[in-house]
């Protein structure tokens, strides 16, 4: 008998464009065997975003069907680091019942929740993460999938899809403290690292729909267009540049608010600021973020460890960390 070589369809259905991977572990080899992207708007009708759903599919699936792993995000989702009592696994799943609403910004009975030991500290107490999401968002996001025709084998949280992503290709040395901007359409995740060890995390309101909104209005352009300006500004790159120095501004003065909130709680602080989404593509942000945080930053090529048949370029590449981080869970 020979065992069947693990495969997973990662599919990220709240960036945007939506997006999905196929990957297959080989030994300690991920590679990348298929990857496709689609838009499907989150304000259209539940119908036309099951038939793109089943459009993304029919894209990525090939002649077989990998199981498929998704997400929820957004707000009616939380991902935190807790500290108790060390206890057994069955005597955490009573504690949390307790415990659990102390971190979590919704009534329990209104919450899907688990959680994982990350291990001891040296004061006698455990770290777990605790993740938890709005029953309503999981039981939505279960039946658009249904209705695609998914059964998936897991749904997981953005921010740990993330994490999954980074322990395969972090960057830089394993003792580096960096600081993860994952820009997405609606919100943008903050994340710290140790190595590939995840510190922190918060989510923040401001992201791609709030640059396109900015330069919509400033311009006097739609949306659609005021996308295309951001993405290759041309002529108009100054035109671009000032009507997104108020909203880049704020965005950065609120992920540098989280960066100093985690160095006042551990007493370390960023080294260093990566850059991850769609929207980690535009014209002078790295620079801007360089220039304005002080950090070296770049721009995060989720793919660095997964080999790939055809190459990807980068900024195709730094939209897939969800995807990827999905599919990655998959293979486990």
């Amino acid at each position: 008998m020979v065992r069947p070589t693990p495969t997973c369809l990662g599919l990220d259905l709240g960036s945007q464009p939506a997006a999905g991977v196929v990957l297959q572990k080989t030994g300690d080899t991920v590679t990348l065997v298929r990857t496709a992207s689609l838009p499907i708007p989150p304000g259209a009708d539940t119908a036309a975003r099951v038939q793109q759903i089943r459009q993304l599919l029919n894209m990525l699936e090939g002649t077989t069907k990998p199981p498929v792993v998704a997400a929820v995000g957004g707000p009616g989702t939380v991902l935190r680091h807790v500290l108790l009592p060390k206890m057994t696994a069955q005597e955490l799943t009573t504690a949390l019942a307790f415990e659990a609403e102390k971190h979590i910004p919704f009534k329990l009975d209104e919450a899907v929740m688990d959680s994982v030991i990350l291990g001891d500290r040296s004061d006698g107490r455990m770290e777990i993460l605790l993740a938890a999401a709005r029953k309503e968002l999981v039981e939505t996001t279960l039946a658009l999938l249904t209705a695609a025709g998914v059964a998936p084998k897991a749904l997981d949280l953005d921010t740990v899809a993330l994490a999954n992503a980074w322990e395969l290709s972090p960057q830089g040395p394993a003792t580096d403290t960096v600081g993860v901007l994952h820009i997405g359409a609606r919100g943008t995740i903050v994340m710290v690292f140790t190595g590939t060890q995840l510190q922190f995390t918060r989510e923040i309101p401001l992201a791609g729909d709030t640059f396109t909104q900015a330069v919509a209005t400033a311009l006097s352009v739609e949306a659609a267009g005021a996308e295309a300006l951001i993405a290759q500004p041309g002529e108009r790159g100054a035109e671009v540049q000032a009507a997104l120095q108020p909203s880049w501004d704020d965005w950065l003065g609120q992920c540098r608010g989280s960066f100093d909130f985690y160095e006042n709680q551990v007493g370390r602080g960023v080294g260093r600021v990566v850059l991850s989404g769609a929207s980690a593509r535009m014209a002078g942000l790295a620079a801007r973020v360089r220039e304005t945080g002080g950090w070296p930053t770049d721009v995060w090529n989720p793919l660095a460890g997964v080999q790939t048949a055809t190459p990807i370029a980068e900024g195709d590449a730094v939209t897939l960390g969800i995807a990827i981080g999905l599919a990655r869970r998959g293979l486990s």
